[in-house]
């Protein structure tokens, strides 16, 4: 044995014990991951752990692999070559060292990341990359940010300790004496390159992909064994190409029973009119951070932490059943406003191409309303100081607008100074006689959490969590109160729906439901009474609910239709590296990498049953895809605008 070991080439024992150091860093970084979670984890699952570490050590391999694969061409051609020079030896494990302490913060970042969103690292890490001092801000006022990077730089001082002693001790001082076999090498050359080329990947038939992390019916566990590099590196292009086009719209022009398809220059454009006379009532939408349904009395909350919400459910127009767009605020914003969709990790309001939307701001705004959009912090964050005046807003309220001795943090200001600096905004454009759409966005209820002390507010929860959500939820009381007390109050509709949901312990999928599923209420005591709605919607359907209580007629350019008259079969929404379509019986799921699975949402089984149900996964996915195809096919030909009624 010590025989055969002392005949392998220096440089490929090099490359075998960073394989294995590797494997033993990322082992580590996967039990913090478990560990920083480890709520989840249902009881007497020790088996189910083993095979997602089992697992794990695939994953690994193929990030591995892929890292080690160029450096040991390299070192082999060095080799063959007989080139002894030091210099060439150390570039490439610098290379390597560089690469993997890379790595090392993709799984850092990681386990934060997690936390907040139920998924594996993704490319929409990057979608802040535009606010660097926000991220900082937020990534040092977290103590538990704080403790991911700590481990971080302990981990990689202590590889770089390791892996320079291995570098040292096998590659650097065996090059000037070893003595070269060239029939040895290429032996070991062939062998090696057979072993990486199936570490790349992961396994004997097809490549590995992030469906085969799957071990049990635990959508935790089930995340346990990726890799976050592998996933990170695998969300990288989001371009679409799911549909021929023309297909695709003939598909959506059927679903929204449009039948004159060349009156207006877009393939979605149609015409809404009302019988009745359009009634001149202002907008109010708040749209509340990470407001999920599970959080409410009416889904089954009995921690009674939204009373002010609950009151509006129980006295205003509920949809029961309304999903979000996806992950992001971008998302909740975007498609709320304008009625379009998410697509992967793009984060829409990046607006690169300038693009124009329809929606309520452009529609309202084209009917002489005044349009203005609150948010507690910069206008920097998401891009939107870029967008929002460039699609139909007349002004932003950010940070720089209020007083600065009330910005307590990287969000900015609290709930209620928002609210406050909002009624003065709004009595202002009141006194102008002008009907006018505000948006609030609020952001409190975003870590780092911070509870305002100077005001008449005491948290009743533990731990801080469900403390600010009470403070979110008294915030939207308090707003309440004060534009009660307006002149405009009976004269407005007042919409709240949440950017999206949280993460919560009531999720059996590998999808987390409760991070998209969300409410939407609508309240005005004096018009509407209390209605209960349960069919089917999502956050791109707002536009066009809200503009049937105005009774404005328009064209709907958008994805969205109008919950009170019209159904959809399906909802679809955007989980990052995942596409998701569901009904209220079904769940469809596409991955970037092609990998289908079909849930059914009732009962316990929670297994995929895709192969024995294909006409469902069919309905569904052509559905979803179409309207996607169409969505990507009309912002690439700018066809997304404000459309004159003709």
């Amino acid at each position: 044995m010590k025989r055969l070991i002392n005949s392998i080439p220096s440089f490929i024992k090099f490359i075998i014990l960073v394989y294995l150091l590797g494997l033993l860093f990322y082992f580590f970084y996967r039990a913090a991951f478990v560990f920083s979670s480890y709520s989840l984890i249902p009881q007497n699952s020790f088996e189910k752990l083993f095979d997602a570490f089992a697992v794990g050590l695939r994953f690994d391999t193929v990030v591995l692999s892929f890292i080690l694969c160029v450096p040991f061409v390299i070192l082999t051609l060095l080799n063959l070559l007989s080139v002894k020079r030091l210099f060439f030896y150390k570039v490439t494990k610098n290379i390597i060292l560089f690469v993997m302490v890379l790595t090392f913060l993709v799984c850092a970042a990681d386990i934060p990341y997690f936390k907040y969103n139920f998924s594996r690292l993704t490319i929409a890490i990057f979608n802040w990359i535009d606010t660097p001092v926000m991220m900082l801000k937020m990534m040092f006022s977290e103590w538990s940010f704080i403790i991911y990077f700590v481990i971080f730089v302990i981990t990689v001082i202590i590889f770089i300790f390791i892996f320079n002693k291995i570098s040292k001790q096998i590659l650097i001082k065996n090059i000037t004496t070893e003595k070269n076999n060239y029939k040895k090498l290429l032996l070991f050359f062939i062998l090696l390159s057979m072993l990486l080329f199936i570490g790349m990947r992961g396994r004997k038939q097809s490549p590995l992909k992030e469906g085969h992390a799957c071990v049990c019916d635990n959508a935790f566990i089930n995340q346990i064994g990726l890799n976050p590099v592998f996933t990170f590196v695998k969300s990288f292009s989001n371009k679409i190409y799911f549909i021929d086009e023309k297909t695709a719209i003939k598909t959506v022009q059927n679903y929204f029973k449009i039948v004159n398809t060349n009156k207006y220059n877009s393939p979605v454009a149609r015409d809404a009119i009302f019988d009745s006379t359009s009634q001149r009532m202002n907008v109010v939408l708040i749209i509340m951070e990470s407001m999920t349904a599970d959080n409410l009395k009416r889904f089954g909350n009995t921690e009674n932490i939204t009373p002010n919400i609950d009151s509006l459910a129980a006295n205003g127009i509920l949809f029961d059943n309304i999903w979000g767009a996806g992950k992001h605020t971008s998302n909740g914003i975007y498609s709320t406003l304008y009625s379009f969709p998410a697509i992967w990790s793009v984060r829409p309001t990046s607006n690169t191409m300038r693009t124009r939307y329809s929606g309520l701001p452009g529609i309202l705004k084209q009917q002489g309303f005044y349009t203005i959009y609150f948010t507690n912090h910069s206008t920097s964050f998401d891009n939107i100081g870029e967008f929002i005046p460039e699609n139909y807003f007349d002004k932003i309220i950010s940070q720089g607008d209020y007083e600065q001795s009330k910005v307590v943090g990287m969000y900015g200001v609290p709930d209620h100074v928002m609210f406050d600096k909002g009624i003065d905004e709004i009595n202002k454009i009141n006194s102008l006689k002008k009907n006018f759409f505000a948006t609030f966005v609020t952001t409190s209820n975003h870590a780092p959490y911070i509870i305002p002390t100077d005001i008449k507010f005491l948290p009743k929860k533990n731990p801080i969590e469900k403390q600010i959500v009470e403070y979110a939820d008294w915030s939207i009381g308090y707003f309440i109160d004060l534009a009660s007390k307006q002149s405009w109050f009976d004269s407005t509709i007042f919409v709240f729906i949440a950017d999206h949901g949280a993460v919560t312990n009531n999720n059996k999928f590998i999808i987390p439901l409760s991070f998209h599923h969300i409410p939407l209420i609508i309240y005005q005591p004096k018009i509407y009474n209390s209605v209960k709605y349960e069919q089917i919607g999502g956050q791109i359907d707002v536009f066009p609910t809200v503009m049937s209580l105005l009774n404005i007629k328009y064209v709907n350019n958008t994805f969205g239709i109008n919950l009170f008259k019209e159904k959809r079969p399906f909802i679809y929404f955007s989980e990052d590296n995942k596409l998701v379509c569901l009904n209220n019986d079904y769940m469809y799921v596409y991955t970037k990498e092609k990998e289908e699975s079909l849930f059914k949402l009732k009962g316990n089984n929670q297994s995929n049953i895709f192969e024995k149900n294909k006409n469902i996964v069919d309905s569904l996915k052509n559905y979803m895809f179409s309207m996607l195809q169409v969505s990507q096919y009309m912002i690439e030909k700018k066809q997304t605008d404000v459309i004159k009624l003709k």
